[in-house]
């Protein structure tokens, strides 16, 4: 097993070759069967092929899955309830459903509501997998100059901020402020919640495995906050996009 590496082709070939509960955080980030092609075996005929093929590579990650380890599986609204059922039959342990918050929403079809949001699988082997509380700052600092009572008990604040809920803010990489970041993929995730995620569900010296590499995103997370990485990518342009991304990261 090579750590801090890119396998360039098959995620679940690539799978196949780790041992047993070897990855700590497995971040997924699946071709949603929308019809886009991110390169060989990602567009699929009909649903049942897609999730034909979702169960072989969820099989592969659920043997590699550490029993304290985490899973999270991006998804699409109209897909996720196949991926959750689907983990749910296989014995993942189900934690949340994430609800990835976005302001600038999309519409495929004019005769209805924009979409502001993802949806993101959090499941793991066991109830006590790795959580490490995630904190954000209270709305109004105003009223906690005043004592709070909360059930006849007086509460006080948590100097690190409030404790954060299932429905995450984090905006998608468009517009000018995030024209360093964004690369030439089309859906790439912002590090913004990207480090979220490695931070609060992993610990330091702990491997992160990416299944769908794609720019790099999940990989280049896991390295500057100090873990360790296993990715695999099939598409070759994307491929050498995450490879010169984690190469000048190390040069730095």
């Amino acid at each position: 097993m090579i750590e801090n590496h890119i396998h360039f082709g098959d995620t679940i070939e690539f799978m196949k070759t780790l041992p047993d509960k070897c990855a700590n955080l497995i971040i997924a980030d699946p071709p949603y069967n929308i019809d886009k092609d991110f390169g060989p075996g990602t567009i699929f005929t009909d649903n049942d092929t897609w999730i034909a093929w979702s169960r072989n590579w969820l099989n592969e990650a659920k043997r590699v899955l550490h029993p304290k380890g985490n899973i999270f599986v991006y998804a699409i609204h109209n897909n996720v309830c196949y991926l959750q059922c689907l983990m749910l039959e296989m014995g993942f342990e189900y934690r949340r459903q994430i609800i990835w918050y976005y302001e600038n929403g999309w519409s495929k079809y004019k005769n209805g509501p924009a979409c502001h949001y993802e949806p993101l699988l959090w499941f793991s082997k066991s109830t006590t997998s790795t959580y490490i509380t995630i904190r954000e700052p209270y709305k109004s600092t105003e009223r906690l100059k005043h004592k709070i009572t909360k059930n006849g008990k007086i509460w006080t604040p948590h100097p690190e901020g409030k404790q954060a809920g299932d429905v995450w803010h984090f905006p998608t990489l468009s517009g000018r402020r995030f024209a360093k970041e964004r690369l030439e993929h089309p859906t790439q995730k912002p590090l913004s919640i990207t480090n979220r995620i490695v931070a609060h569900f992993s610990n330091v010296g702990d491997v992160v495995l990416v299944p769908f590499a794609g720019s790099g995103t999940e990989c280049f997370a896991a390295s500057q906050l100090g873990r360790r990485y296993l990715g695999a990518e099939i598409n070759p342009a994307y491929y050498a996009i995450a490879v010169k991304r984690l190469d000048e990261s190390m040069a730095k």
